[in-house]
Formats: structure tokens, sequence, C-alpha cells
């Protein structure tokens, strides 16, 4: 597990952000005054979208989903777009 933690400046108030990932999957943890919101990337358009927790502002979204294509790039998306999406395989 990797963890991050930094200063953003919102309307002039210092707010700490602490971004964590989870081992062994594409969920991101942000805390913010003691409140845990959490992100994933998308398997479809490997995007970063909300998962659940208390939403954040539209500025701290796009600092946080920086943060996180700088910090963590290896963490990605199973499926590519255009590729299978394993509807096309029997149940056996």
């Amino acid at each position: 597990m990797r963890n991050i933690a930094c200063t953003f400046n919102v309307d002039g108030i210092p707010t700490k952000v602490n971004l964590r990932k989870l081992p062994r999957e594409r969920r991101f943890q942000a805390v913010i005054d003691r409140s845990i919101t959490e992100y994933i990337i998308s398997d479809e358009t490997n995007e970063i979208e909300y998962y659940e927790g208390p939403e954040l502002s539209e500025y701290l979204f796009t600092r946080i989903s920086a943060l996180i294509r700088q910090y963590f790039p290896n963490v990605k998306a199973i499926m590519k777009i255009g590729e299978d999406n394993y509807e096309d395989y029997d149940d056996y």
C-alpha cells in the first residue's frame, strides 16, 4: 500500500489530503478531514471515477485524479476499449 500526503489551498483554506492506494485493487482512498472518499479506475474507459463516500468539489477531484495518474501510472483497467467483454464466451 502506498500513501501520499499533500496540502491544497481551497478558497484560501489549506486542506490536507491523504491519498492511499488499496492493495491488489484499482481503488484509491482520499482522506480529507477524517472523511474517506473512494475512487476507482473504470474497467471500460480506464478513467478515474467516484466510487463511494462524500463527494468532493470539482477542484479537489481534478487535483486528486492528477495525483493518481502521476504517482500510480501502472494501475490500469483489466479490459481495454475495443477488446472482448467476456460476453462472447459460453458458461460451462
